[in-house]
């Protein structure tokens, strides 16, 4: 499945990548995952050393933010 991820400003001024990307996945933490293996500078900025979330990053799945930081899934 194609989805669509929307990168903020502040991370698009860290790394080199576009604003809006297409990654593949059935879950919240496989686009992630997709989204960090086609821009791997991303992974330092979002992902903590356990690959969580980092506590300032919020994923949203449309208007429905993810609140497992462990296992990001759909909401």
């Amino acid at each position: 499945m194609s989805i669509e991820a929307c990168l903020g400003s502040g991370l698009r001024r860290q790394v080199e990548a576009p604003a809006v990307v297409a990654v593949a996945g059935g879950t919240a933490r496989e686009a992630l995952d997709d989204l960090i293996a086609h821009h791997p500078a991303l992974a330092r900025f979002v992902l903590d050393d356990a690959r969580r979330l980092r506590r300032h990053v919020n994923l949203f799945i449309n208007d429905s933010q993810i609140q497992d930081r462990i296992h990001p899934t759909d909401p």
